[in-house]
């Protein structure tokens, strides 16, 4: 799982992992009712704390969360799942 860096909106600069085959990265924007878009791009940027450069992914579009028609939101299950 690559690590990736995410350059612009309201996200800038948090980190995460994402799996192999992921170019667009959808995260909660801090604007009610909004999602951010991200893209990955050719970049690389070091994140302190880790010893493998990070993917950029650079913030491409805002869209409200309605208009998402495909939208998992990860979550842990509960005691007896």
């Amino acid at each position: 799982m690559p690590l990736v860096v995410l350059r612009g909106g309201s996200r800038d600069g948090e980190s995460t992992t994402v799996d192999d085959h992921v170019t667009r990265l959808y995260a909660a924007s801090v604007a009610p009712g909004m999602v951010d878009i991200y893209e990955a791009t050719d970049e690389v940027q070091h994140v302190r704390g880790n010893d493998e450069d990070a993917i950029v992914y650079a913030f491409v579009d805002q869209e409200p969360i309605d208009e998402m028609t495909h939208v998992h939101m990860p979550h842990t299950a509960g005691p007896g799942h």
